[in-house]
């Protein structure tokens, strides 16, 4: 069992492959706690607004780790899976992880902002998945590939279409408002990807204005 284990790991890339280790301990930590009446880890890592205004300010990043079904973990798994392979092809595992957290963090300020009051408690990594679609198709957006083994398209156009896809599938069970706060993650993702091209452009510009100083002072 192990050695299968490690086989179907080794070929991830090592941020992802941590990412899902850490979402896969979690859920199955939560179902056991659920199941043998023990504990319960949704009130102490959910998002709710009265919770987090009145304390529990670690759960604006915490509720990511708990998904809402086994349907929710199963398919968030494979789109961290496969979108999250795709750009650690360009960035490191920090700079993922650092990516998926500010997503989560993006999604969770508007829960708190937009439900200060409601009690109705928020999971899922859906946030992290809308993020990392909107990184996948900025990142790649010049490649194509074939959509759902059925025909070519451009990756950012693909992107869109699963971003879509992936609303709509979450309306009858999540409401249009829950719904919108998830897909606010891509928002904050694009957001943290243009402040990061700005910051990196700067320096960029600060260091060709320093080495054209050096010159003329030469």
């Amino acid at each position: 069992m192990r050695t299968t284990w490690h086989r179907f790991l080794a070929p991830l890339t090592p941020g992802v492959r941590v990412l899902l280790c850490v979402l896969t301990i979690c859920y199955l930590v939560a179902i056991a706690g659920f199941y043998s009446h023990s504990y319960d880890l949704y009130p102490s890592l959910g998002l709710a607004g009265p919770l987090f205004w009145h304390g529990k300010l670690w759960t604006i990043l915490t509720y990511g780790l708990l998904p809402a079904t086994l349907l929710d973990f199963l398919f968030n798994w494979v789109m961290i899976l496969v979108f999250g392979s795709w750009l650690e092809r360009v960035w490191s595992r920090w700079q993922l992880w650092l990516y998926c957290g500010a997503c989560a963090f993006g999604a969770g300020v508007v829960k708190v902002l937009v439900q200060p009051s409601t009690p109705t408690l928020m999971v899922g990594t859906a946030p992290v998945v809308f993020g990392l679609l909107a990184a996948w198709g900025m990142l790649f957006a010049g490649e194509r590939v074939l959509f759902w083994f059925l025909w070519e398209m451009p990756i950012r156009q693909a992107a869109i279409v699963m971003a879509v896809i992936t609303f709509v599938a979450m309306l009858p069970c999540a409401g249009p408002v829950v719904a919108g706060i998830m897909l606010s993650g891509g928002v904050a993702g694009l957001i943290f990807l243009a402040l990061q091209s700005r910051l990196l452009h700067s320096r960029v510009s600060r260091n060709v204005v320093s080495e054209r100083m050096e010159r003329l002072e030469l």
